[in-house]
């Protein structure tokens, strides 16, 4: 179980309870219905369901280009790839963008950006054992920016109905397209140090 200091992290409900939030999928749905079968940041392969989406269409984008090593204009224009929409729920998720959530977690600020994910996946697993729903993390692709990681299975519902089951979140499909151009050099690379205090200054967000 967490340390006591963990109940900091959670998000308090306001006018704005549900983030609008972004990923690409090349599946016909916006969700994993089985468990991951590669690793990520934030699970091991086989680890249980991790959903991971991204606060702008600029940094789920961001992720595609960073993942495929694309780095020229012309490789984008043979992208064709869905991107999708969701509201997330703030309620519960931990904000590890916040020093103190970090440090109940066992973070640091390099931890939630570094090529090693190590650090990373363990502590998905401590908190997935505290039945945490997700996280808001910062975006390793694209500095300055946020990405919301969900754990558990999710299921997509019509934009407009309302939610029942924490399960079921309001998704469709926004466009089937490629990246903007000019989004290239904003790319945060694997391999080269990244920033990870520009990843976390987001007070203006």
């Amino acid at each position: 179980m967490p340390p006591e200091t963990a109940q900091t992290a959670l998000i308090p409900v306001t006018d704005g309870s549900t983030f609008t939030a972004f990923r690409y999928s090349g599946y016909d749905v916006p969700f994993w219905d089985r468990e991951n079968t590669r690793p990520g940041r934030w699970n091991h392969a086989r680890g249980g369901w991790t959903q991971y989406w991204s606060l702008c269409p600029e940094a789920s984008w961001a992720e595609l280009l960073r993942y495929e090593e694309i780095s020229t204009e012309a490789e984008l224009d043979e992208v064709r790839m869905p991107l999708w929409v969701c509201r997330i729920p703030k309620l519960r998720l931990v904000d590890l963008t916040v020093p103190e959530n970090r440090a109940a977690w066992g973070l640091t600020e390099e931890d939630l950006v570094a090529d090693d994910w190590s650090a990373a996946q363990a502590a998905g697993v401590r908190l997935r054992e505290a039945g945490v729903p997700g996280i808001v993390v910062p975006s390793a692709a694209l500095p300055g920016h946020r990405n919301v990681t969900l754990f558990g299975r999710r299921r997509a519902i019509d934009w407009h109905t309302k939610t029942t089951l924490a399960s079921t979140l309001p998704a469709t499909r926004v466009a089937i397209g490629r990246p903007p151009p000019g989004l290239i050099p904003d790319v945060c690379r694997l391999g080269p140090g990244h920033s990870s205090q520009q990843q976390l200054d987001l007070d203006a967000q």
